[in-house]
């Protein structure tokens, strides 16, 4: 690509223009140089408007999957505010590059914001779930786990942080993950508790149906929310009847949208009779989602738990017997951060 990025760049630090879909356009695969000169500016730039400037991208990216905006994320993960070290992350979650994960391994362990130690979590939870389907075959994967671990068992950490640490690792296979989402759950602290119910689905067990059905009584919404979105995960198709009888009493919209949609994921007539009746509703947000789970449920039988359960010998209904301080200085964190960064780049 051709182009000449000083007009632009000069364009793009103007708090009072809008960006334009060209000029972000033209910031995709940047070389080494066009970086550089990229970079020059970006210091010039304001912190509300890197910070604006990081969410336009990402945006865009989103998209158009034809614009490669990671070579600016990696750079930004360095940035001074915290908001754009976090959208930088998240600009980098669907990157599989394993290299990437010593760097999201110590903004976890040494980023003096928790927002951001807790987007780094989540992107190093990614890996993990990356590893266990077999598409990032890295030992670098075991890294990432070790360290989700050892930050979920570190009590002094912020509880944001640590409810990210055991979201990500409940999709490992490693020994005692079920013990620490156990244990979560019994915590006593509601949000902790959230985050055990997400785990639950991510964990891809049937073991955790018992848990999950009574938690769609759950007076508390959070609860509710991420124990309907697990049963779906879970594909778990005991529990399509109280799932139907819950979108029948659920006041709250994003839990029945969740219910719909966790209705397409488990499968079965019962699901697919309550969604075909759902697309005939009046609210066009509630058709919209009902007609997608619908879609997805005769994509797939919604069978593969019960499969699993037959192979093992198992009946869904019933439960398993198996029940930092920041020594870092920002100057010395940055040079670690950027020797990562810096070793064995490639795009």
């Amino acid at each position: 690509m051709t182009r000449k990025l000083t007009d632009i760049l000069l364009t793009l630090g103007d708090e009072g223009a809008k960006f334009s879909h060209q000029a972000l356009a033209n910031l995709s695969d940047l070389n080494t140089q066009e970086l550089n000169q990229f970079q020059d500016a970006w210091r010039t730039f304001s912190a509300s408007r890197r910070l604006e400037l990081i969410e336009a991208l990402i945006e865009l990216a989103e998209e158009h999957v034809q614009f490669d905006y990671r070579p600016i994320f990696r750079w930004t993960l360095l940035d001074t505010e915290p908001a754009v070290r976090v959208r930088s992350i998240e600009g980098l979650w669907e990157d599989e590059r394993p290299r990437l994960i010593p760097v999201f391994q110590t903004l976890l362990q040494g980023d003096p914001d928790p927002d951001v130690r807790a987007a780094a979590a989540v992107a190093l939870g990614q890996f993990v779930y990356w590893g266990e389907l077999g598409t990032v075959d890295s030992p670098l994967v075991e890294d990432a786990t070790q360290a989700l671990w050892d930050c979920y068992l570190n009590d002094s950490e912020d509880l944001l942080v640590r409810r990210r640490a055991l979201e990500g690792i409940a999709a490992s296979g490693r020994p005692g993950v079920s013990r620490l989402i156990e244990s979560a759950n019994y915590s006593g602290d509601l949000e902790m508790r959230a985050s055990a119910l997400f785990a639950m689905g991510r964990n891809a067990d049937p073991r955790w149906v018992p848990y999950l059905l009574p938690e769609l009584e759950q007076g508390d919404p959070e609860l509710r929310l991420e124990a309907v979105r697990a049963l779906g995960e879970l594909e778990a198709r005991s529990a399509a009847k109280a799932i139907i009888q819950l979108i029948a009493v659920e006041v709250d919209a994003e839990i029945r949208m969740a219910a719909l949609t966790a209705l397409g994921q488990i499968g079965g007539p019962d699901a697919r009779r309550a969604l075909e009746a759902a697309t005939e509703w009046e609210d066009e947000a509630t058709v919209a989602i009902a007609e997608a789970a619908l879609e997805e449920l005769l994509s797939s039988d919604g069978s593969t738990f019960e499969l699993i359960n037959q192979v093992l010998g198992l009946d869904e209904d019933e439960e398993s017997d198996q029940h930092w301080d920041n020594e870092y200085s920002d100057d010395l964190l940055e040079q670690e951060l950027r020797d990562l960064l810096d070793q064995g780049e490639e795009r």
